[in-house]
């Protein structure tokens, strides 16, 4: 859905373990982008264990992150039009209340995601990327892979385009 092809670059990481890569591997995830349902969740479920099928579970570190509002983006420009923000904040400041604003979570699933993380940072800090992943799938399940590999992109009209 965010422009990759999932297959290539699943089937590219089988071929590095096939050829002996043996290293820490951490995958980037950005739970609650625009879009995101309880399917999605179980695509990315599935994806994240064929990751760990390929290079084994202790090797795939599933990194989590949620997205902050920066300046100058459709982003910001959407936390101002919601009210979440006002012109003039200061996005570089560490204070809790600026950045709890400065964090994207919105509903339907924010709640959710919430919640996850909390019971994660509660049952196993240490491993908090594997124990999200572990409590999304408690939660919503695992897509069959094929499902997770044939997401549609959706996306709008490109904002420019290349001249030879």
């Amino acid at each position: 859905r965010m422009g990759y092809n999932l297959r290539t670059v699943l089937e590219n990481c089988r071929l590095l373990a096939r050829a002996g890569f043996r290293h820490h591997v951490s995958v980037n995830y950005s739970f609650n982008v625009i879009d995101e349902r309880p399917e999605t969740i179980r695509q990315t479920v599935a994806y994240h264990r064929a990751l760990e099928a390929a290079f084994g579970a202790d090797k795939v570190e599933p990194a989590i992150f949620f997205i902050g509002l920066q300046p100058h983006t459709h982003l910001e420009q959407y936390g101002f039009d919601q009210g979440l923000i006002k012109p003039g904040y200061n996005p570089m400041s560490m204070l809790p209340w600026t950045a709890r604003q400065l964090l994207w979570n919105p509903e339907p699933m924010g709640q959710t995601f919430g919640r996850v993380c909390l019971e994660a940072f509660e049952r196993n800090p240490a491993d908090f990327g594997r124990t999200v992943m572990d409590l999304l799938e408690r939660d919503y399940g695992c897509a069959p892979l094929e499902e997770a590999l044939h997401a549609p992109v959706e996306g709008r009209k490109a904002m420019a385009t290349a001249t030879a």
